[in-house]
């Protein structure tokens, strides 16, 4: 009987062993496309959402379009003189929060570590203000709405995040560390308890990365290898979860692709 007992025991443990968790039941994060559409060249480096359409960024313009991508607002020379001759004169992606664009103005200058993010009205793109914060590339900002907090990267590649209280006048908060090494990161936003991100790494992948664990779920490919990954943007609509600016080197235009999220 005590051999049995001991048999019984053993086969439990191993029983026990074999069977998956919670975690690796449940499928990872993969993003689908569900449609794309053709942008005009030059609107090729940031995309955020507003009532009725978008916003979208260029090296140095801002465009507000609709639904179907015909223009309603055009800036051109969008980043002030004063501002262009500190070295400043390439707009990255954007984000909206209320009635402010909040866009990343990049010296190429890398080496001096020091960057500029600034302001614009939403409506008028009408430059508001803006400030010089201690990094050394950047290619993106994002804003939490929820908390006014800020994100971007020390440089295009890293394995943790830049963050900001916009509130306390940018004040640097500890940096939200990443599971792992996201390489080539163009593009960024805050939305469903995490920072969606898209790269022009060799596959231009997408990434979802948790905002209290720092856990990175890679999504797959936002196509058009070979191109360009670009801005990206993470407002739930009928057309996906996530949509992204890449450009298509075969092709020439500028493609918004529009991904759904399962996992």
């Amino acid at each position: 009987m005590r051999r049995l007992a001991t048999a019984l025991v053993l086969f439990a443990g191993a029983c026990s062993i074999a069977v998956p968790t919670l975690a690796e039941a449940q499928t990872a994060p993969t993003a689908t496309l569900t449609s794309e559409q053709k942008l005009p060249l030059f609107t090729n480096q940031g995309i955020a959402r507003v009532s009725g359409g978008w916003i979208l960024s260029a090296n140095n313009t801002l465009v507000r379009v609709d639904n179907k991508l015909h223009s309603k607002v055009l800036k051109e020379l969008a980043i002030p003189t004063a501002w262009r001759v500190k070295g400043y004169g390439h707009i990255g992606d954007i984000d909206v929060v209320g009635n402010v664009v909040y866009a990343p103005l990049e010296d190429p200058d890398f080496t001096r570590g020091t960057q500029a993010t600034a302001r614009f009205d939403a409506k008028t793109l009408r430059f508001i203000d803006a400030i010089e914060l201690a990094q050394h590339e950047n290619s993106f900002v994002t804003v939490d709405p929820a908390t006014m907090i800020a994100y971007s990267m020390d440089n295009f590649g890293g394995d943790a995040l830049l963050r900001y209280d916009v509130r306390a006048g940018w004040k640097p908060l500890a940096p939200l560390a990443m599971s792992h090494f996201v390489d080539k990161v163009q593009g960024a936003d805050v939305a469903a308890g995490a920072i969606w991100l898209s790269t022009s790494d060799s596959a231009n992948e997408l990434f979802r990365v948790d905002l209290l664990t720092g856990q990175v779920d890679d999504l797959g490919s936002a196509g058009h290898i070979g191109g360009e990954g670009e801005g990206i943007d993470a407002t739930r609509l009928r057309s996906g979860r996530v949509h992204t600016l890449t450009i298509d080197v075969a092709m020439a235009p500028v493609w918004l692709g529009h991904f759904a999220v399962s996992g």
